[in-house]
């Protein structure tokens, strides 16, 4: 157990014995004051009743009472619930003995056995319930039997305004100590509950903290004080991740919070005694039953191990990426210079393997130009050319030029007529290339002899190419991660049509570049369309 659990475990067990401490306190003090009032009744009563042993037992336990609510603080907590439970039998059993059921003293016996499951474990209890119940048996009995038999007339008795009085006095009495018992036991719930949640919260390698509508902090755990120190634990220092422009404090996750809405930043650093670190935050406000926002919570997630790591992945694969492209671009222009008869023609089984060496190392050079491009696109350092291009004309270029998909997959290209006056502004080298990724890949999944329908309509302030297939379509579970990096609906894909998994991935990022908005619609075995929403500008 670490220091913090220790210290959360001590703190509730404190809170527990101050809890059922005021417990046995206040059972003490109510019935001392019950003994202020009782012994008087009980003098009064023994002039119609005569003198009996239950009146001396009453003047004692009054006495008992008197001088434990006095040195209260000085006695134990397994002291006073002993006490309380000789108390309790002491006011109980001798009426009990006297008149059996009839006779409050009951409610007393059965009292004792709810204060003993306050103040001790629930084994005590039982044990005292069991211990009860056997000698109520044995009341009942001994009356049964004549062994027991009330000392005398039950009717003096029940005349008596004084016996009523004591009688109202006891039962009410038996009434608080129920009530107390509740109120203390789920007081003890709540603490025991509050700790549990407390000491979650506590071990969570997660950051939280709750801000206040007055902004301070009203409480953060283990790794928000790790995170951000003791003192900065409300407002943290932070910057623009990568730079060092502040980051707004209007915009951080709790102030967000406050203000009833509900945030995530993927990515921010914080700053703590000189040391900077990459979190990413949410944010999430709070209600009270009426409605009121009452407290603004953010957690903050340390990923600068993640970050790190990222960094050394991709230094790494762009090292290799780079060392690669090199010797490889020499090979495909080598094979090239081969197959074009530079040195001579080549007899066929050596063309026929030399043109397999071409194509994949074609394809490896596309490999490791999407994995460049995706690198330039993570790091934010994909560069952008924008002009402003006539759609249709650029459109029907670019779909000759990509020509080479349908006739490698045995199917057609359809364009639909293009208005005349859409203009848009792009970077016509960029949206190429995300027609080209959409267009094969529209080719490779459709069937022999199929046609690929292209259209480009405007709606409202923007522009929508659509590329429909009449493929397989795309599986319901691959719908949520298509367009994360490395991301192919399953193996066979691989084998059977190549790729990287990166091509829609990329194509997002340019769109989104643009200000648009790349996504798609499929039903299986129907097919897929996808859609390309460009700003006109």
């Amino acid at each position: 157990m670490s220091k913090s659990q220790n210290t959360a475990t001590l703190a509730l067990q404190q809170q527990l014995a101050s809890i059922r401490h005021q417990f046995a306190d206040t059972l003490l003090r109510s019935m001392a004051i019950v003994a202020i009032f009782g012994i008087p009744l009980s003098i009064i009563r023994a002039f119609n009743t005569g003198w009996l042993p239950l009146y001396t037992a009453h003047l004692l336990l009054g006495l008992v009472l008197l001088l434990s609510t006095l040195y209260n603080k000085q006695l134990s907590l397994p002291f006073k619930g002993m006490l309380l439970v000789l108390v309790f039998w002491l006011a109980g059993l001798p009426g009990t003995l006297n008149y059996g059921y009839a006779s409050p003293g009951v409610w007393w016996l059965l009292a004792s056995c709810l204060v003993a499951y306050v103040l001790f474990k629930a084994r005590v209890a039982l044990i005292l319930a069991g211990f009860t119940l056997l000698c109520l048996l044995a009341v009942a009995a001994g009356f049964i039997s004549n062994s027991l038999t009330p000392p005398h007339s039950a009717t003096p008795y029940l005349s008596d305004p004084a016996t009523w009085a004591a009688y109202l006095l006891v039962n009410f009495m038996v009434l608080f100590v129920i009530i107390r018992s509740f109120i203390s036991y789920t007081a003890s719930l709540q603490a025991t509950t509050q700790h549990q949640f407390r000491q979650w919260i506590e071990d969570l390698p997660v950051g939280i903290v709750v801000l206040g509508p007055d902004l301070k902090s009203y409480y953060a755990n283990h790794a928000a004080t790790e995170m951000f120190g003791t003192q900065q634990q409300a407002h943290p220092i932070a910057f623009v991740a990568g730079t060092n422009t502040p980051y707004p404090m209007a915009d951080m996750p709790a102030m967000r919070a406050l203000r009833g809405e509900t945030c995530q930043i993927e990515e921010l650093e914080i700053e703590s005694a000189g040391q900077r670190r990459y979190v990413q935050a949410w944010g999430r406000p709070t209600y009270n039953s009426e409605g009121h926002l009452t407290f603004g919570i953010a957690v903050y997630e340390d990923i600068s191990a993640r970050k790190q790591l990222d960094l050394l992945k991709n230094q790494f694969v762009s090292t290799v990426s780079h060392e690669l492209r090199t010797p490889l671009t020499a090979i495909h222009g080598a094979l090239g210079l081969v197959l074009g008869n530079a040195l001579g023609t080549p007899e066929p089984k050596i063309r026929a393997m030399l043109e397999i060496a071409e194509q994949n190392s074609q394809r490896l050079i596309r490999l490791i130009n999407d994995i460049l491009d995706m690198q330039k696109v993570e790091a934010g350092q994909m560069a952008f050319h924008f002009s402003r291009i006539q759609l249709a004309p650029w459109l029907s270029q670019a779909i000759k030029q990509l020509e080479g998909y349908a006739v490698q997959h045995q199917v057609s290209f359809e364009l639909a007529p293009v208005a005349d006056d859409l203009w848009l502004s792009a970077d016509p080298n960029r949206l190429m290339q995300v027609l080209a990724n959409l267009l094969s890949n529209a080719a490779k999944f459709s069937p022999a002899d199929a046609t690929v329908h292209i259209r480009a309509q405007r709606h409202a302030d923007f522009v929508r190419i659509a590329i429909e297939d009449h493929g397989s379509g795309i599986d319901e579970d691959f719908k949520a991660v298509i367009f994360r990096p490395f991301s192919q609906s399953d193996t066979s894909d691989i084998r059977r049509f190549g790729g990287t998994g990166l091509g829609l991935s990329i194509s997002k990022s340019i769109v989104e570049h643009h200000g648009g908005a790349l996504w798609f619609e499929s039903t299986q075995g129907q097919g897929s369309t996808f859609y390309v929403d460009l700003p006109v500008k």
